[in-house]
């Protein structure tokens, strides 16, 4: 018997090629077959389908709604609507257009009725990406057309799609076209359509031709990258470190292809805290830095911003590489104008994704900022390599721009004397608060420029800098900056051999210490810093540091240590009004300290504030409001300690009016503690507790250890509760 396979193989009917004779039967025993008429059989066309070519979307993804949102509008208010999704490479782009699609899908399964079709062109990418006759020949075919039946030309190809999705709207997304042309052989007709083109540039030439509406796909903001990170990661993983995990997503700028080689970097690491504390100081960055970037080969990071910028126009690429030497990330107009780019350059970068606007709706536009990304300032950086000459002269000439631009800031905020010098041809700041706006806003970018210059030997230009730094770091206290910028300060200074600028700058240094009530480490740096200022022969500088020392002595509660260091800075400082007005109201606080407060308020109100007001007719611009409000603070506290309470309110509420408009509220916190101690002195129990709550505040923010005794006494105080 013959096996039952065998018989199915045997009874198999089909026939799927064409033939000219044929006879079928089971048996054939003896018979005599007589074949008339057969006609050749002409093939059957397969019925036209309805494609959904979207190419899959690989790994999690995290909704870009406000991207989404502007899409729905903009497909509402068009008939055959052609929109322009841009950004730099690895963005996200084509997922987003591609889960975009598939919600349209999900919504509307009839929305696109003619079909979905996509084609990755390639753009720049050599030897990548289909042709434009390609991608059309895919489409006929995968719409039912016989691959021997489509035409063989481009433009036949292109009509006949367009004839066969007639009156059927369709979707089409393009990833990454070099030319309109390209666009106009792949865009349908139908009404209703949508077409979708993905470019690392804005192009020009599509958004004209084709009235393309541009939408940028920026960055992810920094919550939807900690999203996307954790799927990629784990929560559990992300859960143990989300400090660190916290840092790794803030440094991919919110790129997702960045985020995607941090996950599998991190699986390598045992802490991702160790990887963070690389990516995140600028000083270990960039070789942490460039092997990630450089991760997936013609997929790394490092190649997708090659193309984003190699698309840019000649004026951009040259400001983008400008600004790549700048030693932070973010940066203002005055800096761009300092290196002569211009608002169109800007702008091409910002629509390439390659920077990113940091201003605020109703923010007045000379307070406008941008931010350089990480990623791409490393990719420049990378690439400098190549012209390490000219990116470093570079480098040189933005850190000239700071030091000046800082020094005329510090002048602003007060007058005191440089060792450095003060050039005199820079333009002015309007007024302090303008000046102190302006140092806060280009504090990280100053610290790294203090690292960057002593990287490049510019000794001179770092301890100058660290010298002008003063006016930012004592209005605000940034301990951590204070102290790491003047250590490498210092060290500038002993290397170029000038002992005036180091013991300058032991003294700013320890005046961050003595800022957080570290009144022994304080005193310690003072100390150190007095032989090097006698070596130098200033007798400027060493008064200053006389009168330090004596002011750790008056905190450590040796007054009389004090009075004979600050009777000795009023015989180094003869001449000079407002050294004189200091060292006074120093005396006057010591002589307050030893019960002489009559003799004090005398010192004071005879003595320190006269100096203070000759010093500001001496000056150009009549001022030396800072001063004259600490020596209001002084005296209110000496009526408080002499029973005269009542009088202590006007000054101090003058000194704190003053701090306030000047912009310094550590200053401003030493005023209000004083008038808290008038107020309780007079049985204000509630505005005693609203002036300890208000100072307590301002050291908190810096996080000084004042703000613990302070929220101590508030309590102690007891009184009504006020709102922190």
């Amino acid at each position: 018997m013959a096996d039952p396979e065998d018989q199915r193989r045997t009874w198999n009917t089909d026939v799927s090629a064409p033939v000219h004779n044929l006879v079928q039967g089971e048996r054939f025993d003896n018979a005599t077959i007589n074949i008339t008429t057969v006609h050749e059989a002409a093939p059957a066309r397969p019925a036209l389908g309805v494609p959904v070519m979207l190419p899959a979307a690989y790994g999690p993804y995290t909704d870009r709604f406000a991207v989404h949102e502007r899409l729905d509008r903009m497909v509402a208010e068009n008939d055959v609507g052609m929109v322009l999704l841009g950004g730099v490479a690895g963005v996200g782009k084509s997922t987003t257009a591609v889960h975009y699609l598939k919600h349209c899908l999900e919504d509307d399964a009839e929305r696109f009725r003619g079909g979905v079709y996509y084609a990755d062109l390639g753009g720049r990418k050599a030897g990548l990406g289909a042709s434009v006759a390609d991608a059309l020949e895919s489409w006929l075919i995968a719409k039912g057309m016989p691959a021997s039946e489509v035409p063989a030309s481009l433009t036949a190809r292109s009509d006949l799609f367009r004839q066969l999705t007639a009156g059927k709207p369709v979707a089409v997304l393009i990833d990454d076209p070099v030319s309109a042309a390209q666009v106009k052989s792949l865009r349908p007709t139908s009404p209703g359509s949508l077409v979708l083109v993905t470019s690392h540039r804005e192009s020009e030439d599509i958004q004209i031709e084709h009235a393309a509406q541009f939408v940028p796909v920026p960055m992810l903001d920094p919550g939807f990258a900690l999203e996307l990170l954790t799927k990629l990661v784990g929560a559990d993983r992300l859960s143990a470190e989300p400090e660190a995990f916290g840092l790794l997503a803030a440094f991919s700028g919110g790129l997702p292809l960045m985020l995607h080689v941090i996950a599998a970097e991190v699986k390598r690491w045992e802490s991702a805290g160790e990887l963070a504390a690389r990516l995140v100081d600028i000083r270990t960055r960039r070789q942490t830095s460039s092997r990630l970037m450089n991760m997936g080969g013609d997929h790394s990071v490092n190649a997708a911003l090659e193309l984003s910028v190699s698309g840019l126009p000649e004026p951009a690429r040259v400001l983008l590489w400008s600004l790549a030497a700048n030693p932070g990330g973010e940066f203002g107009p005055d800096l761009v104008t300092f290196l002569d780019g211009d608002s169109g350059a800007l702008a091409d970068l910002v629509a390439a994704g390659l920077v990113s606007v940091l201003h605020e709706p109703g923010v007045p536009r000379p307070r406008r900022r941008w931010r350089m990304h990480a990623l791409v300032q490393d990719f420049v950086w990378s690439t400098a390599q190549d012209d390490l000459g000219t990116f470093t002269a570079l480098q040189q000439r933005i850190l000239g721009f700071y030091l000046r631009r800082t020094a005329m800031a510090d002048r602003a905020l007060s007058k005191r004397w440089h060792s450095s010098p003060d050039f005199p041809d820079q333009p002015p700041f309007t007024d302090p608060v303008a000046a102190l706006a302006w140092l806060g806003a280009e504090q990280v970018n100053l610290r790294n420029a203090v690292f960057t210059a002593y990287d490049l030997d510019e000794h001179d230009v770092v301890w100058q800098l660290c010298e002008v730094l003063w006016g930012l770091y004592f209005a605000t206290n940034p301990f951590g900056d204070w102290i790491d910028t003047h250590e490498k300060g210092i060290d500038s200074a002993q290397r170029m051999g000038n002992k005036e600028a180091e013991a300058r700058l032991r003294l700013q240094r320890a005046f961050a210490y003595y800022n957080q009530e570290d009144i022994e480490q304080a005193l310690e740096e003072f100390q150190q810093a007095l032989p090097v200022a006698e070596d130098s022969g200033s007798a400027r500088v060493i008064a200053a540091t006389v009168e330090s020392i004596g002011l750790a002595d008056l905190k450590l509660g040796r007054p009389k240590d004090a009075l004979e260091k600050f009777d000795r800075v009023l015989t180094l400082v003869a001449g000079d009004s407002e050294a004189i007005g200091n060292a006074e109201r120093h005396r006057a606080r010591t002589l307050g300290a030893l019960g002489r407060r009559g003799e004090a308020i005398d010192v004071l109100t005879s003595r320190a504030i006269p100096a203070y007001e000759r010093a500001a007719e001496e000056k150009a611009d009549g001022s030396n409001a800072h001063n004259v409000a600490r020596a209001l603070v002084a005296l209110g506290e000496l009526l408080v300690a002499d029973g005269r309470a009542g009088q202590a309110l006007v000054p101090l509420d003058r000194a704190v009016a003053e701090f306030d408009r000047l912009g310094k509220p550590l200053h401003g916190a030493e005023a209000l503690v004083a008038s808290a101690s008038a107020h309780a002195a007079l049985g204000d129990v509630d505005q005693a507790s609203a002036a300890l709550d208000r100072a307590a505040e301002a050291y908190e923010a810096v996080g000084s250890r004042k703000a613990a005794e302070i929220r101590a006494r508030r309590s102690a105080l007891g009184g009504g509760v006020t709102e922190s």
